[in-house]
């Protein structure tokens, strides 16, 4: 069963990049139910359940859902909104299809900064860090563009007791951690 039908669009000049556009669609149907559930989906976003929207920051956009309403940021032109959003339907009505196996998260998730992470990094010098170092690493990190476990030597023995907590830290700011290592 679907919940959302369709959209209609309007583009305009993106306020994140005046390069890019920026589009709002306005919804056929009411989605403001599945958004507890979109919620514990994309893991990470910030959900405000009082004022029924969800903010999601994924591949350089930012994208707003509203009860009626989608926006998102950062697009190159109108035919990469129609697929950015294509995309969200479809997530939207897997979702709510699936909503009966998935617990809805009514509140926010934990807010992480690349500083706040740091010290739980082993801080050595690593010649094949994605990161450049262990603060390069948490700030790709923050922005998925690394998964934690690329971190080799947090994986070791000898950092057991600082990998438990920030393992912990980060599952419950919504990041996929490997489990066998909590």
């Amino acid at each position: 069963m679907l919940l959302l039908n369709g959209y209609n669009f309007t583009a305009g000049m993106c306020l994140v990049d005046p390069n890019k556009i920026r589009i709002i669609a306005e919804l056929t149907d009411d989605i403001h139910e599945v958004l507890p559930y979109l919620n514990t989906v994309f893991r990470g976003c910030s959900y405000n359940h009082n004022t029924q929207n969800l903010i999601l920051n994924k591949d350089g956009r930012i994208i707003v859902f509203y009860p009626e309403e989608i926006t998102i940021t950062n697009l190159e032109n109108e035919d990469e909104g129609k697929e950015v959003l294509d995309r969200l339907k479809d997530l939207i009505n897997k979702a709510y299809d699936n909503r009966e196996s998935i617990k809805p998260k009514y509140d926010k998730w934990l807010t992480l900064s690349p500083l706040s992470l740091y010290s739980y990094f082993p801080n050595i010098k690593c010649e094949d860090c994605p990161g450049k170092g262990c603060y390069g690493f948490t700030i790709k990190l923050m922005n998925a563009e690394v998964n934690i476990a690329q971190c080799k030597p947090l994986f070791t023995a000898e950092f057991k007791e600082k990998r438990k907590e920030l393992l912990a830290i980060l599952e419950n700011a919504g990041y996929d951690v490997p489990k066998d290592f909590l």
